[in-house]
């Protein structure tokens, strides 16, 4: 039978066409640590079954601090009141009332605001796509199907670079950054592990993937089975670093443990996605140990970094050795990410990116060829 070159990639884009406010301000923010903490807290505490006493008090604070009681606009998030109300603002304009008496008496929930992606911003990472020629491309921080859907239809398109099949499970996390699949080969199946447990002691709600360790089998040229598992891991912000390790230390051995139901030394597989750390980290030790599992960018001689700080990889394509065996090419897109300096001249990005607003996402794509 003949074989076929295929190009595998990954890229984080950082939202299509928008993005939660929160998700605008750059890297790690501190400030947007605090809002999503309050943010959570309040998810929390309005899930209560009585807003009597301190969980009233806490649910009135919160929403005094971030000015619902005042006419400017809330700029990080909304309570949406789909039926009853949850709160009532004073006459005089000094704070509100909770009218609500509990989870039952309400139905609503915490909204975050969001706003357009920079239009740029968007040609810019169709323009990353169109560099890297993938077949399959795991795609992170997209906002749901039909926003992937539309991106490949229409923007894709407009630069020649459409793929015949996209897909994308919704996750769990409410800011609209899941993880997708763009492919040029058919999807034959698709699984999620968005409801895996923390640990099997833990309620359901408690979820042990930020977004999703979504598993899709394609079906190559030949008819064999490509699954690829698509990932976005914890981040290193919005937490404190212990808590957040921990989080990515459970999700890679979460996928270690999905990978025992394949033959790594026989099956197509690849780990693709945004692992928010550096091969050598101690979240990522188990996974990265798997037998018979390679990180396709040891192969490269010169930097390996995939973010925009310029030093560590944190993006991947983890292949099984059937893959591994028959890796021909590997390469790391970068001129999506701006620089004024150019990253001090060795990193040039595309003439189209300009600036923070305009570059294609703060993520480098990660290709590999495979002759199978």
């Amino acid at each position: 039978m003949a074989t076929k070159t295929i190009r595998i990639g990954t890229y984080n884009v950082n939202n299509l066409f928008s993005r939660a406010n929160i998700m605008q301000l750059d890297g790690f923010s501190s400030d947007g640590a605090v809002v999503l903490a309050d943010v959570a807290t309040l998810d929390n505490l309005l899930d209560q079954p009585s807003y009597a006493g301190a969980v009233g008090t806490q649910i009135k604070a919160l929403l005094e601090k971030y000015g619902f009681h005042e006419p400017k606009k809330n700029l990080w998030f909304t309570i949406n009141e789909v039926r009853n109300r949850l709160y009532s603002v004073k006459q005089d304009g000094s704070g509100v009332t909770i009218v609500a008496k509990g989870r039952q008496s309400w139905v609503g929930w915490v909204q975050l605001v969001r706003d357009t992606v920079n239009a740029a911003s968007t040609d810019n990472t169709a323009r990353v796509i169109q560099a890297i020629k993938a077949d399959v491309l795991c795609t992170a921080e997209v906002e749901d199907r039909f926003t992937l859907d539309h991106f490949n239809s229409n923007t894709l398109a407009s630069f020649n670079s459409r793929f015949f099949h996209d897909m994308l499970v919704d996750g769990n996390d409410d800011r609209g950054i899941d993880v997708g699949i763009l492919s040029n080969f058919e999807i034959r199946s698709v699984h999620s592990h968005i409801d895996d447990p923390l640990s099997d002691n833990s309620p359901n709600k408690v979820r042990i993937f930020s977004r999703d360790c979504a598993e899709y089998e394609l079906i190559l040229p030949s008819g064999k089975s490509l699954w690829v598992l698509c990932n976005h891991f914890k981040s290193k912000g919005f937490g404190t670093q212990a808590a957040n390790d921990a989080k990515r230390t459970k999700q890679a051995k979460r996928v270690r443990e999905i990978l025992g139901k394949f033959d790594l030394a026989k099956d197509c597989v690849v780990v693709a996605g945004d692992l928010n750390d550096s091969p050598t980290s101690q979240p990522l030790t188990n996974l990265i140990a798997t037998p018979n599992l390679f990180n396709v960018v040891d192969s490269l001689s010169g930097p390996k970094w995939t973010y925009q700080d310029a030093k560590d990889q944190i993006d991947y394509l983890l292949v099984s050795k059937a893959l591994n065996d028959k890796l021909k090419k590997v390469g790391i897109e970068r001129r999506g990410i701006y620089s004024a300096t150019n990253f001090h001249g060795q990193f040039p990005h595309f003439p189209e990116v300009t600036d923070k607003a305009t570059q294609a996402s703060d993520h480098a794509a990660v290709w590999a060829d495979f002759k199978v």
